[in-house]
């Protein structure tokens, strides 16, 4: 193999760890979050379609409001994130009691992740970023170098977001083929065993 074709290939697999999880599981409710507690995370970023709930539903339920209020009993600012429009983030965000929500993100463009910096004069590594997509939520956690957690989506594609599920599918089967990621391995295990995100 020349050196030519041997250095595309490093920096193919190089570019294919900006898609990869700190934290693989199935879905919020199975985030260990006193382990993110201990590991010093002091923001909890979360995406909202898929992620959190259901793009058509728009209201949250019972578990979204324990995971929110879990979140801010340990400490942690629990932050709303979505590239979705300003109404739907804005009436989900006050029927959750979320104070703190951005909306038309643009991830994994960076905008917004300076924006929560500033706000909470917080580091990198007191930073989580929770989604349902590569390409969007974890490629904007690692582009800002902070920890994330990959969840499997809780529904089925909207048609606004066609194109970008595709594009997410054909980065799973990349990873899976390096053997970096795999459908439905998650990294749970039980409940208290801490994750190594650091």
């Amino acid at each position: 193999m020349s050196n030519k074709i041997f250095r595309k290939q490093k920096n193919r697999n190089l570019l294919l760890n900006y898609f990869k999880p700190s934290i693989y599981v199935k879905d919020v409710n199975k985030i260990n979050l006193e382990s993110l507690k201990k590991h010093g995370i002091k923001v909890f970023i979360c995406d909202l379609d898929n992620t959190l709930a259901p793009f058509y539903r728009r209201i949250p339920n019972a578990d979204n409001f324990q995971l929110i209020r879990k979140v801010e009993e340990l400490g942690m600012k629990f932050v709303l994130l979505s590239n979705n429009a300003r109404k739907r983030v804005e009436r989900f965000a006050q029927k959750a009691e979320i104070k703190y929500f951005y909306w038309n993100a643009k991830k994994p463009l960076l905008k917004y992740f300076k924006v929560i910096s500033k706000q909470f004069n917080v580091q990198p590594n007191e930073m989580i970023m929770v989604g349902d997509q590569l390409i969007t939520d974890i490629l904007f956690a690692n582009r800002a170098h902070i920890e994330s957690i990959l969840v499997v989506p809780v529904t089925g594609v909207d048609e606004s977001s066609r194109l970008i599920r595709m594009l997410d599918n054909l980065v799973y089967k990349r990873l899976e083929q390096k053997n970096i990621l795999h459908k439905g391995f998650f990294d749970e295990g039980e409940y208290g065993v801490d994750y190594d995100i650091l």
